[in-house]
């Protein structure tokens, strides 16, 4: 009997760790905790430029965990766990990438990456759950990564729509390309009016809606 309370002791231990591990990142995510990066994997240390551009590639938001409203996996909890053990320290102060509809947004799509912030301008990922972060999704979120990107997905689709069009001449070309662009930018521009969209180069970490 006294192997077996020593053992759920241990596990009622490991389980009130993950516990508090949970709170912390769905809790107040300021901290001033200064960790030794040597003890961390350099492929998993990321710059906030390079996050900046995960996030507009893919159409997400980088924002602190406690805006997260979807599910915390366990595994993820466990490598954070493992990661307090490797710096020896607790780690406190994180941030989650994901699409805006798994984030509590103030009046203001699913694959979330977490993150701990180490600097004001680095962070370490620790763990990625939901779908892939994939070439279609980078693909359908493209018009809307940029003014410029929206004005090349326009002035392709216009030029690639005039070229299925039977023509007798370039003059005739030219004119269906220039107002068909036109006609597209319209079109483009009252959907964008409709669905109340910024682009992600402006919303990638913003808390409010678009």
């Amino acid at each position: 009997m006294d192997v077996l309370d020593e053992v759920h002791e241990i596990l009622n231990e490991d389980i009130g760790k993950e516990a508090i591990i949970s709170e912390k990142i769905q809790g107040n995510n300021h901290s001033n905790a200064q960790y030794d990066l040597t003890k961390l994997e350099p492929e998993n240390i990321y710059t906030v430029d390079q996050i900046r551009e995960v996030c507009i590639k893919y159409r997400l938001r980088f924002l602190d965990s406690k805006a997260f409203i979807g599910e915390i996996p366990a595994e993820a909890i466990l490598k954070v766990k493992a990661l307090g053990k490797q710096l020896g320290q607790p780690v406190d102060g994180f941030k989650i990438v994901a699409p805006k509809k798994l984030f509590q947004l103030e009046d203001k799509d699913s694959d979330p990456l977490l993150f701990l912030q180490l600097t004001d301008n680095k962070f370490y990922f620790i763990h990625k759950w939901g779908g892939e972060l994939n070439r279609f999704r980078a693909l359908i979120a493209a018009p809307l990564r940029s003014f410029m990107s929206m004005f090349w997905t326009l002035l392709v689709v216009a030029f690639i729509f005039s070229l299925t069009i039977p023509t007798a001449s370039i003059d005739v070309f030219l004119f269906l390309f220039v107002h068909s662009f036109i006609a597209m930018c319209g079109i483009a521009c009252m959907i964008v009016f409709m669905i109340r969209e910024n682009f992600s180069d402006t919303e990638w970490n913003s808390r409010f809606f678009s």
